[in-house]
């Protein structure tokens, strides 16, 4: 069974500590690079992405479990994440942290057929995950944050996972 932690806090480094400390038996810390996908729908609206001191909070707590590699990873559906990383304050993260930088959206892909939620079929890129390397075991996806909802969200990969998907 998986476990959802969902809190209220007066801030969002405080709401992702108190969520990952909820679901804290349930986490398995890998010996090796744990991916990080803060969600950055637009590079143009900062309200549209995972905020940093949220991501800032789950590099922490992985930190503390003994996590020393992680991969920031995200492909923005508007605009390219290189500004994104240095204008909403991400870049500085890798001054605490071993961090490579990674946009999921120019990096090797493949297309693969899928259906969208109408069950129409259309053509998604998928990331070749042989390019991302073995190492990476978890992928973190940090709370979704668009203008009125926000989720905070973990993502095991599990058997036969390939990819991660982003519609293009």
């Amino acid at each position: 069974m998986i476990k959802v932690s969902i809190v209220s806090s007066a801030n969002r480094f405080e709401g992702a500590t108190e969520s990952l400390r909820l679901i804290d038996g349930e986490v398995s810390i890998p010996d090796r690079a744990v991916m990080v996908k803060p969600n950055f729908v637009t590079t143009r609206k900062q309200l549209a992405t995972t905020q940093v001191d949220a991501t800032r909070a789950i590099l922490e707590y992985l930190s503390q479990k003994g996590v020393s590699e992680f991969v920031i990873a995200v492909g923005p559906a508007v605009g390219t994440p290189d500004s994104s990383f240095d204008s909403y304050g991400y870049r500085a993260l890798a001054d605490d942290f071993n961090i490579e930088f990674l946009d999921l959206n120019s990096d090797d892909r493949v297309p693969v057929q899928a259906f969208d939620d109408q069950l129409n079929p259309q053509t998604l890129s998928m990331i070749d995950i042989e390019f991302l390397g073995a190492s990476i075991e978890d992928v973190l996806v940090a709370y979704e944050a668009h203008d009125e909802i926000a989720e905070q969200l973990t993502w095991p990969l599990e058997g036969d996972w390939r990819g991660v998907f982003d519609r293009n």
